[in-house]
């Protein structure tokens, strides 16, 4: 057979290869007779059709790429360097494999911009991507603070209320992780100047916040932070966008034994949280329904379920959690929006069995006629739970 019709053999027969393996996503031809399959969890290099590398998508792996001129033209893996000619198939290689597994040198594809905010062990930057010239934020994380569950819990959260993670790069003393850039304020910034929220807005915060937690737990993923703070709002024309930020506490909730058990934000963290005494004890993702309730509270409001200026008397009024719902109640809010008084009351239970059924249909509420100017849907706070349930399904 003629070298030339050989050629064109093999690059059929690997297409047809290709076809027939519904695991495979794509397939690369490397230099020397090497070729790179790539599967939904693994990356594989063929030396012509013998295995050479197998490698799991999964952090802490590495892959570092090779760049001249701001042209992707290889990588190396394993300490293995490959190159080939297909530099969009490498930029797509790099698309499917981002935020999945490690790679080096973020100078490389990011150009550094002004710092945009500092903690004790990290620093955000906005960076400028060089290829495509669009604005990301690179959270850079001491590589001794770094936790890996972070990004993977984020990467399981595919929703529109959580930030999508880009890519993670490891340098020398210090992780980058370049993510999504939020152009909205905190929560907390913006109860500061609005006291309380519009009831339209309100309701619009109040359904973005409790989808996306429902989302979250639908994954068994708690976030065990929740509070205005790590609550990012875009405010355009009147319609409210948000994003739940910071998962550096969140865990799954069928772990038998929750890495920092005892965590959160006085004032806002669940009661069986902050009077957890075994370590080895577990609780579920009610609590992150408690925190919800006090946020609620909170913009209805505009004061705190537990107020105080000073930590220790937060610290006890938290810890016992006898709420005095007075204030709220003497709100003169509509006749329709009662059912929030209701949805308040049951979110902050400290009986968890009871509080947890409220999560499954409350921010249904939120869709439903009960925010219409003139419904007349009302309900007494003892019997919320019947009520919801019955609003839930208008």
């Amino acid at each position: 057979m003629l070298p030339c019709l050989e050629k064109v053999y093999q690059m059929v027969l690997q297409t047809q290869l290709q076809f027939l393996d519904n695991e495979q996503i794509l397939q690369i031809r490397l230099q020397d007779s090497y070729r790179l399959i790539l599967k939904k969890d693994y990356l594989h290099i063929y030396n012509k059709d013998d295995p050479f590398i197998s490698l799991l998508i999964c952090f802490p792996n590495l892959i570092q790429w090779y760049v001249v001129k701001d042209l992707l033209i290889g990588f190396s893996i394993n300490g293995y360097e490959f190159t080939s000619h297909q530099g969009n198939l490498l930029k797509k290689l790099k698309t499917l494999l981002g935020g999945r597994m490690l790679f080096s040198k973020v100078q490389d594809f990011f150009q550094p911009q002004k710092v945009l905010g500092s903690g004790s062990s990290s620093k955000v930057m906005g960076v400028t991507e060089k290829e495509s010239g669009n604005q990301y934020a690179a959270k850079c994380v001491k590589k001794e603070d770094m936790s890996f569950q972070e990004i993977e819990i984020n990467n399981q959260l595919q929703h529109p209320a959580f930030v999508k993670v880009k890519e993670v790069h490891q340098g020398e003393t210090s992780f980058y992780i370049v993510m999504d850039l939020l152009q909205g304020k905190t929560l907390q910034l913006f109860l500061g100047h609005h006291k309380p929220f519009q009831l339209e807005q309100t309701k619009q915060i109040m359904h973005a916040l409790l989808e996306g937690i429902e989302f979250m737990h639908s994954k068994n993923i708690m976030h065990r932070d929740i509070k205005p703070e790590n609550i990012i709002l875009e405010v355009k024309g009147g319609q409210v966008r948000l994003k739940i930020v910071d998962l550096g506490l969140a865990t799954y909730s069928t772990l038998k034994k929750f890495k920092n058990p005892k965590c959160g934000t006085i004032g806002f963290v669940a009661p069986e949280i902050i009077n957890l005494q075994n370590p080895n004890h577990t609780y579920d993702k009610a609590c992150d329904i408690f925190s919800c309730g006090v946020i609620f509270y909170r913009l209805l409001t505009g004061r705190d379920v537990f107020p105080g200026s000073k930590f220790s008397y937060v610290f006890e009024l938290n810890k016992k959690c006898n709420i005095d719902f007075t204030y709220l109640t003497l709100q003169k809010l509509p006749v329709n929006l009662t059912v929030c008084i209701c949805i308040i009351e049951e979110s902050c239970l400290k009986n968890v069995i009871k509080r947890s059924q409220i999560e499954t249909y409350s921010h249904l509420v939120f869709e439903s006629r009960i925010f219409q100017e003139h419904s007349k849907i009302q309900c007494h706070p003892k019997k919320a739970r019947v009520f919801v349930v019955q609003i839930a399904h208008c």
